[in-house]
């Protein structure tokens, strides 16, 4: 039997159609975006990966602006969790990176839970390198970051086969660990403001990789149906389909009679079907309707569609 994530067609409707709250009882606050966000008259507590001085906390500055209250977690489940729990507000994760690629973990996590995407921030990812005043980069025997940060930047270290590259749950933390310890041969890569925040002293700037270094910010809200976005023009997915013979072709047949366009698709392993895999999928269209109307379509023929959120794709960092 076909079904769609959201479970009935009322879903798709609720979706699409629930209404925001009166503004009567809300303060109106403009998003980073364009849309307009319906938040009680206090500070937005928003849910992030990391401490100040993360990238994270960046991203979530890019979208609510300086007067957030940051909620800072240990890790993606502990982010989710809270936000689940009403422990904070909004939740902004990363999803994705253009050197390193897509965190399908993070998917995973999104897609088990109630939660939905309401928004993204795709942001330049500048990486540097940090350590205490004084230290220099010859005398270093380790430098620490998020596994992420690490593998962005392996190249540059490539002439220093003495340091060990080394894995910490965040690159602010990995930056604190550094100020609180006073360890004089240890580094870390991390966010110029972080460099600041804990006092290191800046080694090598823009070390990436890759200078044209982006990551793609979810930003996050409790609840699997609710209102859409003004402008909303993405949406993302997951779909399993049949396993018969021209099954994706049946699929893309589809969102091209919509007139959507598949703008990211990648396989992810279905947990217990060995050899078995589902697509996720960054659909964009002229707007919400018209992914509304082809996703409907889609989860008609598919073995499984869960939406995980309809929204503004973010293209301030691609002018």
């Amino acid at each position: 039997m076909h079904h769609v994530g959201f479970g009935h067609n009322e879903a798709w409707e609720a979706y699409a159609f629930q209404s925001a709250p009166s503004a009567e009882s809300c303060e109106l606050k403009p998003l980073r975006n364009g849309a307009v966000d319906f938040a009680v008259a206090v500070q937005m507590k928003v849910g992030i990966q990391g401490i100040r001085g993360a990238f994270h906390e960046e991203a979530a500055l890019k979208w609510f602006g300086d007067g957030l209250v940051l909620h800072p977690c240990r890790d993606f489940p502990d982010l989710l969790d809270d936000l689940l729990e009403g422990k904070c507000d909004r939740a902004v994760m990363a999803l994705e990176n253009t050197i390193s690629g897509t965190m399908q973990r993070n998917l995973r996590l999104l897609g088990s839970r109630e939660l939905r995407i309401v928004g993204e921030v795709r942001m330049p990812i500048i990486q540097n390198l940090g350590a205490l005043p004084g230290v220099t980069t010859e005398s270093l025997k380790e430098v620490r970051s998020h596994h992420m940060a690490l593998n962005q930047c392996r190249h540059f270290f490539q002439p220093y086969p003495g340091i060990r590259l080394v894995h910490d749950e965040d690159t602010a933390v990995a930056a604190k660990l550094i100020k609180d310890n006073q360890w004089q041969h240890v580094g870390c890569i991390a966010s110029a403001r972080a460099l600041e925040i804990y006092g290191l002293q800046c080694l090598g700037s823009d070390i990436a990789d890759d200078s044209a270094n982006l990551t793609r910010f979810l930003v996050i809200e409790r609840g699997r149906t609710g209102s859409i976005p003004t402008g909303a023009n993405l949406a993302t997915a997951t779909l399993v389909l049949p396993h018969q013979t021209g099954s994706l072709n049946a699929a893309l047949s589809i969102l091209f009679r919509h007139e959507i366009s598949l703008s990211k698709v990648e396989s992810m392993p279905l947990l217990g079907r060995p050899y078995a895999y589902e697509f996720v999928m960054d659909l964009e269209g002229t707007d919400a309707d018209r992914l509304l109307s082809g996703l409907e379509e889609l989860g008609r023929y598919a073995e499984a569609l869960s939406l995980l959120g309809i929204y503004r794709r973010d293209i301030t960092a691609e002018s």
